[in-house]
């Protein structure tokens, strides 16, 4: 901040001054003084008190986003269980033996993520066919349940976070996640749950070293309280979606901060808020005005006492050393910047360096780099892993016939394909060298891999890319699957890739248009 500058001097003093032009002189200054005094204090106690309010609308917000990422993370952990035993039971079935293996399942994801209340299977009446504890309740049926309404009327492949409920069996408060089950024609063939407790957003809220009256709120983005602290249990399934927040900010601003006086409890609070990207769920985190004031007042007070001893200082020294700062700070600014372009310009050349730039997909470099993690990844926790080998078939005679160019729009198609296949994160498609591709599936055994590979060559077939030098007259693939839980010193990625480049040898040998496994 600039200092005040002192006016002028006048040129010519008055008669009545002209025998006392010291005193005068001295006046003046000791009224600048004052006044420049005055001045600068009531300015810094406003900044103060301006800043302390924005930095507590940037903390706010940031609590905001970081807890929205926390509930995102949760709720993906829970979509996730839930979109693996959908899979594993609209593929596998639901036979006793089936049963028994999707039993084990829910009750390993029961078991490694504690915030799991627990998950259910329900069928198209809404019985229990199994839960992750393994005792259904006899006789017991969800029907009237919101959630198993909502899929029975909704034919979509996407994630139902219902409001607070109830447990029918233990009387705990808890958040439902669903997903709908279909026959293979799309029919509803019922409902798979999965539940966690209110009372770990309420254990993991409490974390927060916040004053008595911050509140934090886990909201539907329909306006529906799953969650407040200052815990009050009434407030849960409270629905205000009639207030500001969600009438008029919004709806225009999907994060940020802004000064309301809550309906709960009438106190004025900086609220963050920030809905969640993945899921319909909005973040609210409020610090109290008074409580983010209250030690601006008492240094407002020591600063008014204080700056008449500063200002004599800072009348010296303060041009030159904001100038200094001033200096300093642009010149942060510069590097700053320049570091961001070289750090966005890395990043980009980081991931040009690990892509196929006529496929789209994972580089031989990535492919590698994947796959020695997966392996060490999978033999660390004595899981298992896939590896798919690809090879399109009579590719050799596509490119005489057609051209290079039809070869590598063939590609790209195959590649457009690959890619809308991936349904897990870890799941990785890359061109390992010409017109073959590889497939890595973490935690996937060797019936799975045959499973997705089948579907692979179904994508393909489905292309109808012509190809009058194939005896079925279209592009087909041939593909060797692989699968085992490496051991950490005596399995290598090669010997992974060499299963797979055998298998795909035989399914080759054997007729083309096939998947094979060693």
């Amino acid at each position: 901040m600039l200092a005040p500058q002192l006016p002028p001097q006048r040129d010519q003093i008055p008669e009545k001054n002209k025998n006392s032009p010291l005193l005068y002189q001295a006046g003046v200054f000791v009224i600048i003084v004052v006044l420049t005094l005055v001045v600068f204090n009531a300015w810094q106690i406003w900044n103060a008190h301006q800043r302390n309010l924005q930095i507590a609308g940037n903390d706010s917000e940031n609590l905001a986003r970081s807890l929205a990422q926390h509930a995102e993370d949760t709720f993906a952990l829970v979509n996730n269980n839930l979109i693996d035993l959908s899979e594993r039971i609209e593929t596998d079935g639901l036979g006793e033996p089936q049963r028994l293996r999707l039993q084990k399942v829910m009750q390993i994801q029961a078991s490694n993520f504690p915030q799991l209340y627990g998950s259910v299977v329900f069928d198209a009446q809404g019985n229990w066919i199994l839960t992750s504890n393994g005792k259904p309740l006899s006789h017991a049926n969800n029907a009237d349940r919101a959630y198993f309404k909502y899929h029975l009327t909704h034919n979509k492949n996407t994630v139902y976070i219902g409001k607070v409920i109830r447990s029918r069996s233990t009387g705990d408060l808890i958040i439902p996640i669903s997903r709908r089950l279909s026959h293979a024609d799309g029919s509803f063939a019922g409902v798979v749950m999965a539940t966690l407790y209110v009372d770990y957003f309420r254990e993991f809220y409490n974390t927060f070293a916040l004053n008595n009256n911050a509140s934090l709120s886990l909201l539907l983005a329909d306006g529906t309280i799953l969650y407040r602290r200052p815990y009050n249990e009434d407030a849960i399934g409270t629905n205000i979606c009639h207030s500001i927040l969600f009438q008029e900010i919004l709806p225009h601003s999907p994060f940020g901060n802004v000064t309301l006086v809550s309906q709960f409890d009438n106190v004025e609070r900086v609220y963050g808020y920030s809905q969640v990207e993945r899921y319909p769920l909005v973040i609210a985190a409020g610090l109290s005005k008074k409580d983010i004031l209250a030690d601006w007042r008492n240094d407002a007070s020591l600063f008014a006492v204080g700056g008449g001893v500063l200002l004599s200082i800072l009348l010296a020294l303060g041009f030159v050393l904001i100038r200094q700062i001033n200096h300093s700070v642009q010149t942060e600014v510069e590097l700053t910047r320049t570091r961001d372009k070289l750090t966005q310009m890395n990043h980009t050349l980081e991931e040009l360096a690990l892509l196929d730039s006529l496929t789209g997909l994972a580089n031989r470099r990535q492919f590698d780099i994947a796959l020695k993690n997966e392996m060490t990844r999978a033999a660390r926790n004595d899981r298992s892993i896939a590896l798919l080998m690809l090879d399109i078939d009579y590719f050799k005679q596509f490119n005489d016939i057609y051209g290079h160019v039809a070869g590598d729009q063939c590609l790209q198609q195959l590649g457009r394909m690959l890619q809308s296949m991936v349904n897990r994160p870890g799941d990785l498609m890359a061109r390992y060298g010409g017109e073959e591709l590889a497939i890595i599936l973490p935690d996937t055994d060797l019936q799975g891999a045959i499973a997705f590979a089948e579907r692979v060559l179904e994508g393909i077939r489905q292309l109808k890319i012509v190809h009058i030098g194939s005896p079925l007259g279209i592009i087909t693939a041939s593909i060797g699957a692989s699968a085992k839980v490496p051991h950490q010193y005596n399995d290598t990625p090669l010997s992974l890739v060499n299963l797979a480049d055998n298998a795909l040898y035989t399914a080759k040998k054997g007729g083309k248009n096939r998947v094979c496994s060693l």
